[in-house]
């Protein structure tokens, strides 16, 4: 191997990770995954047997939520372990047994079992997940045991669904599982757990009868149990090259690939993300989402609006980075991208059909990088109605088609009072001037509209015979289709230039933006500056509410800076300590107390964390688009660098 194929880590790299190790131990209580291939094998019995060896060996343990679906040979196990009592719920109608997590962090054990991970509570839950639960429980310090089936992991949905042709909706992200410091096999042969499932020992919940036997084949089963199996050994593999890092062990340690993953408006985009977390995951690689918005994105319907953004949030979930670029041609912008930030290997859907005269964007991208690699994802068709459905064009404005044929009415009119002046090439000019004049003002919609008109009342008043639409002269013919095409060339060329010009300027307007925050921060020398250039530009460019919660010396939150009508509770004040504490957004748009009306951002170094932004984003009244949540990330972060300059200049 040769020897810039080897990159050893520095001692600095290492003593960093020592210390994030220690910190992360010292503060967070350790997760240990109870992982089976399929319902049945096991996994609450074996969690439930190990938490009694805990105990005997001195540990302090307790159940927070143990599912034993009624057999007896597991409900046995629950004797001689105290068990915190479960929230019971109202939901439809049904009574919901949900774990009682607060309850738990107060009582404060050094050992809690919490059962079906991936589970989802009921509405107005403070999270809408039970991994969040659990997350809180982890972050003040508590061990959890939890058990989890391999079809709930977020990144394995698609290939689940490919196996099984079962599509399942609750799912863990791989984020949160990549914490464990255990996981733990829980296996059974396919062979036994048919068994078991016949003996009707096996509970399998919201699956139809039919569903159930075309989940529990034997082959199934068996490409089930070999994706657990390769769970385990990369979680093995991850711990091993953590040691050896640690240990200085000689790796040799590969540089980092660079993965991009182009994001489009389309139902097989979360696929896409997935396979690509899979992909990137695999070669140990940093992954980027990209997506170029076009003049096309103003024009999107509410569902391809929800794909994307859904995209977008699976990307956050699992840990990617988002790049959103405004541009007029995709694969132009992200090629460009891709050299600029070194990425190596390219990810893209695979389309459906090639053309011959219309190259498809991932022939251009395959012709303009030259030494970054291209992959070709196949879309499982999950929902081929949805994607093959016509998108009616819908009429954004009905001004443009309102002036422009009142534009050619008005040359009309011109037109008839110099008829007998001039002859028709030069009517025909006028016809043209205003035609020309729409392309550079109107859309191409409105603009072919206005050309038909003007076509139809030129040879009506104009040619002979006149006050018909027969033409009699075939020059006339070859003049109105040149006529045409001319138009509508500039017509094309006026509207990629406008959306040029419109995308630059809103890309200026929000570099400008960051430029003059971030040059206001650097000047800043004392926090109370820093909070108010912080507040004053949130509130410029979303004209919403907002509050700023600072960290004092004894790590707690206090209002640092607020506009005029932010109002100030418990609630707010408990939503931002919860989200300086766990290090992560909550609020208005997130998982996390999704009702209130505030979006709470944590704003976060590599060195700490310095406090939390609240912006009222629910006053906006319309989804939050990726860009505006690109643009608050790099606020908060921007003013965490400021704060973090402040506390080191005290410092020396």
């Amino acid at each position: 191997m040769q020897e810039n194929d080897i990159k050893r880590p520095s001692p600095e790299e290492l003593l960093e990770v020592a210390k994030q190790q220690e910190a992360s131990e010292q503060k967070k209580g350790k997760l240990t995954i109870y992982l089976g291939y399929a319902p049945g094998v096991g996994k609450t019995y074996t969690m439930l047997s190990d938490a009694h060896l805990r105990k005997k060996e001195g540990i302090d343990v307790v159940v927070g939520y143990a599912e034993t679906h009624g057999r007896v040979e597991t409900e046995k196990l629950l004797e001689g372990l105290e068990v915190i009592e479960p929230l019971i719920v109202d939901y439809k109608g049904l009574k919901l047994k949900e774990v009682n997590f607060e309850k738990i962090i107060q009582r404060k054990p050094q050992l809690v079992i919490i059962d079906e991970l991936a589970h989802t509570n009921p509405p107005d839950f403070k999270n809408v997940k039970r991994y969040q639960d659990v997350e809180e429980i982890l972050n003040a310090g508590i061990d959890v045991y939890t058990a989890l089936n391999v079809q709930h992991i977020e990144s394995l949905n698609d290939l689940v669904y490919q196996i099984t042709n079962i599509a399942i909706k609750e799912t863990v992200p791989d984020k949160f599982i990549e914490q464990a410091s255990e996981i733990k096999l829980v296996d059974l042969t396919p062979e036994e757990l048919l068994k078991r499932l016949h003996e009707g020992k096996v509970y399998v919940r919201d699956m139809a009868q039919a569903a159930i036997g075309k989940y529990f084949r034997s082959g199934n089963l068996l490409a089930l149990r070999q994706i657990a199996l390769r769970i385990v050994a990369d979680s093995v593999d991850g711990k091993m090259r953590s040691y050896m890092k640690q240990h200085a062990i000689a790796g040799p340690w590969a540089i980092k690939e660079k993965v991009l993953v182009g994001v489009f408006a389309s139902p097989y985009a979360e696929q896409l993300v997935r396979a690509t977390y899979r992909f990137a995951t695999e070669i140990d690689a940093q992954w980027i989402a990209v997506h170029v918005e076009t003049q096309k994105n103003q024009n999107f319907t509410d569902q391809e609006k929800a794909w994307l953004n859904k995209a977008f949030d699976l990307v956050r979930s699992l840990g990617g980075q988002i790049v959103w670029i405004k541009g007029d041609d995709i694969t132009t912008e992200i090629v460009n991208y891709a050299k600029s930030q070194n990425v190596t290997k390219i990810v893209i859907g695979k389309p459906r059909k090639f053309s011959m005269f219309s190259p498809t964007i991932p022939e251009k991208l395959i012709m303009q990088t030259e030494f970054i690699d291209v992959y070709l994802i196949a879309p499982k068709d999950k929902k081929p109605q949805e994607f093959l459905k016509k998108k009616k064009y819908n009429i954004k404005n009905i001004k443009d088609y309102l002036y422009s044929t009142i534009n050619i009415g008005a040359v009309t009119l011109l037109s008839l009072i110099l008829k007998n002046h001039l002859n028709h090439s030069s009517l025909m000019s006028i016809f043209l001037a205003a035609l020309v004049l729409n392309a550079l003002i109107f859309e191409i919609p409105a603009v072919i509209v206005s050309i038909v008109i003007s076509v139809l009342v030129f040879d009506f008043f104009f040619i002979p015979p006149q006050y018909t639409f027969y033409i009699s002269n075939f020059n006339y013919l070859i003049s109105f289709l040149v006529y045409v095409v001319v138009i509508v060339f500039i017509s094309i060329l006026a509207t990629k230039l406008k959306t040029k010009v419109n995308l630059l300027k809103e890309s200026q307007l929000r570099e400008l933006s960051l430029y003059e925050l971030s040059n206001n921060l650097v000047m800043a020398s004392t926090k109370e500056q820093v909070l108010s250039i912080l507040i004053n530009h949130i509130k410029k460019l979303f004209n919403v509410e907002a509050a700023i919660f600072i960290a004092d010396e004894n790590n707690k939150l206090k209002v640092g800076a607020k506009t005029k009508d932010f109002e100030i509770n418990s609630e707010t004040l408990g939503i931002a300590n919860w989200s300086f504490i766990n290090k992560k957004n909550a609020g208005f748009g997130t998982d996390t107390i999704s009702n209130a009306t505030a979006l709470y951002i944590p704003m976060i170094t590599t060195n700490g964390i310095f406090g939390v932004i609240a912006i009222n984003l629910k006053q906006l009244n319309k989804p939050v688009t990726i860009d505006q949540t690109v643009a608050i990330d790099a606020i908060a972060h921007l003013g965490a660098i400021a704060l973090e300059r402040l506390k080191l200049m005290r410092c020396s």
